[in-house]
């Protein structure tokens, strides 16, 4: 009769642990998705293309949403997926959006020169020693982010990115 007793209570104690775990994977991962999204962008400072007499400093463009887009005069998606940035620039004024282009591994001249030949009037900068690249953690090209007025890294797209999912991104933030 005792072995009776028993197996209902190492089976109870079986479910509580398993309770128990499932309860703090839940709870682990709520707060890295949360860590995810409370994530303050790293300020960094670039010199803008073409004369690079004037700086472009994230910290003191924060109040306004801002976006940011990792590229290269090389990268074909680049390429492909400027002029959507390019008509956020367009439709947003710069007290409502900012729009900053961070060149990354490439010559100034080359930058320069894909920059006019796409007509694109949003400011752009390089990251000469990859400095800008290494706070953010980009292992490829293009990436796009984008910050609330807060300061915070809102969503981060690896790869390209379309006009849709540009326009939902900034209508969140300036809507709100």
């Amino acid at each position: 009769m005792d072995e009776e007793n028993t197996l209902p209570k190492i089976s109870h104690y079986k479910s509580e642990i398993i309770l128990f775990l499932l309860v703090i994977i839940t709870v682990v991962s709520i707060v890295f998705i949360m860590q995810e999204r409370t994530k303050r962008a790293p300020d960094f400072q670039a010199k803008i293309f073409p004369s690079m007499d004037e700086t472009f400093e994230l910290k003191a463009n924060i109040g306004t949403p801002i976006l940011i887009n990792f590229w290269a005069s090389w990268c074909v998606p680049c390429e492909v997926e400027f002029p959507h940035i390019q008509k956020m620039r367009e439709k947003y004024a710069k007290d409502e959006l900012i729009i900053f282009g961070i060149n990354s591994f490439d010559l100034p001249e080359d930058a320069i020169n894909f920059i006019n030949r796409l007509n694109i009037s949003f400011e752009t900068g390089p990251d000469p020693n990859g400095e800008i690249n290494d706070l953010y953690e980009i292992t490829g090209l293009p990436v796009t982010i984008f910050i609330d007025k807060k300061g915070i890294i809102q969503e981060k797209k690896i790869g390209y990115i379309n006009e849709e999912t540009l326009q939902e991104w900034i209508s969140k933030e300036i809507e709100t």
